[in-house]
């Protein structure tokens, strides 16, 4: 028969952003191909099987007073605490599914913003994850959490 999907805590993309090189700002975009191996055109595509994509719940930047790209993420999500996620679990994002790996812990970049944000987003700056299936993401996709159940009545 297939595939059941639950899903559960579901947010919306507020933000999508590529760097293309190193030193450069984040361009914004209304949407991104989602590769094997990250964002399309993303400089940290390719580099790294754990920190593919970082996320961010727009509440910790709405909090700080920060504006999406400010802290390097790739995507800014609304209505869901992205810390609350755990490691590998699964997320569909846009109509890519990804995998939570680790939390990212704020570097010395932060302090260069704005002094003490370092500190103040331990434990808070996003999470990365890795790619388990390619696709398309929009501003406006959900972004949820899925437990897939095999349907026994194969």
């Amino acid at each position: 028969m297939g595939t059941i999907i639950i899903q559960r805590m579901q947010g919306t993309v507020r933000a999508l952003l590529v760097k293309r090189e190193k030193g450069l700002k984040s361009a914004r975009r209304d949407s991104v191909q989602v590769t094997p191996h990250g964002f399309d055109g993303d400089h940290h595509t390719g580099i790294s099987k754990r920190r593919q994509i970082l996320m961010i719940s727009g509440s910790m930047l709405d909090e700080f007073g920060l504006q999406p790209g400010d802290v390097h993420e790739n995507v800014v999500v609304d209505g869901v605490n992205v810390m609350s996620f755990q490691e590998g679990q699964r997320l569909r994002l846009g109509d890519s599914v990804v995998a939570v790996t680790i939390p990212c812990e704020p570097c010395v970049q932060m302090d260069r913003l704005r002094p003490g944000l370092q500190a103040a987003l331990r434990d808070r700056r996003g999470i990365f994850v890795r790619v388990l299936e390619p696709g398309m993401v929009r501003i406006g996709d959900s972004v949820c959490s899925e437990s897939a159940v095999e349907d026994l009545l194969k």
